[in-house]
């Protein structure tokens, strides 16, 4: 893909994050493997038979990048995750330590920036 054309993209990409992230609320997707694309809007749990290893999401602040959260207690850092009528809940926040440096909670489907 050439840099002309993969800028709308990213700019696309980027509205869509920053439209979610402050307007939408986040939807739990199930699956076996992590996705290809993530889409805004979703959190993906990775897993089997009810059981999650990994949630998974786009990053909110536009950066594009897929954030995978922890959730075998077993292993450090651990997010505990709650997920009502299909809208998530993740605690602790997310704190990228690296790249964007995006620190934000995921409350009822909601971005909280912190």
């Amino acid at each position: 893909m050439s840099k002309r054309k993969s800028l709308p993209r990213r700019v696309g990409l980027w509205l869509q994050d920053k439209y979610f992230a402050r307007w939408g609320s986040y939807r739990v997707v199930e699956d076996e493997d992590l996705p290809d694309e993530a889409t805004p809007g979703k959190l993906y749990l990775v897993g089997e038979d009810g059981r999650y290893w990994i949630a998974a999401m786009r990053c909110p602040c536009g950066c594009g990048n897929l954030l995978e959260m922890n959730l075998l207690a077993d292993s450090e850092p651990v997010w505990l995750l709650r997920v009502v009528a299909d809208v998530p809940t993740l605690h602790p926040s997310v704190w990228r330590k690296d790249g964007c440096r995006a620190h934000f909670l995921l409350r009822n489907g909601r971005i909280i920036w912190c």
